[in-house]
């Protein structure tokens, strides 16, 4: 009989603190992090950190641009004027 009870007692301490959890990661609030997922998506680093630096490196290199147009000599058939608010296209 005591075992029952404690087996109840188990199941359902262990189902609050799975919602709890369940709540805490589904909250909608504006920059607050709850750390687990931080935890979790750093994971990868303890194991594989040569690969886990990589995939970082690679996910950067997504965000990159260029700063300024190559210098190949072809002007582009179109000139933007911010200032006028005018756009002028070249015909060739």
């Amino acid at each position: 009989m005591t075992w029952v009870v404690f087996g109840v007692a188990v199941v359902v301490v262990l189902g609050l603190i799975i919602a709890a959890c369940n709540k805490a990661l589904r909250s909608s609030r504006r920059g607050v992090s709850s750390g687990i997922g931080d935890g979790l998506g750093n994971f990868i680093d303890v194991f594989d950190p040569g690969n886990a630096r990589a995939a970082r490196d690679l996910k950067e290199q997504d965000n990159v641009g260029h700063v300024v147009p190559s210098p190949d000599g072809d002007d582009p058939p179109y000139g933007v004027d911010l200032k006028a608010g005018r756009v002028t296209i070249r015909r060739s």
